[in-house]
């Protein structure tokens, strides 16, 4: 669980840093035209700290 966990945090991060870009160079989202920062992104990293709490040896005991 943790391995995947990583894996959505590692792409969440990409995501947001396209995020940040678009955003500073004020061009629309080409995802669907979703506004940013992209809902996508936001449900990836939602999933990766959930993923990463419900591994962590902290949630276990």
């Amino acid at each position: 669980m943790l391995t995947a966990s990583k894996v959505f945090l590692i792409i969440a991060g990409l995501l947001l840093m396209l995020d940040a870009v678009l955003m500073a160079t004020h061009t629309p989202n080409p995802l669907f035209g979703w506004p940013l920062p992209c809902p996508l992104t936001l449900v990836v990293l939602r999933v990766g700290v959930l993923l990463f709490a419900l591994g962590s040896r902290a949630f276990k005991k």
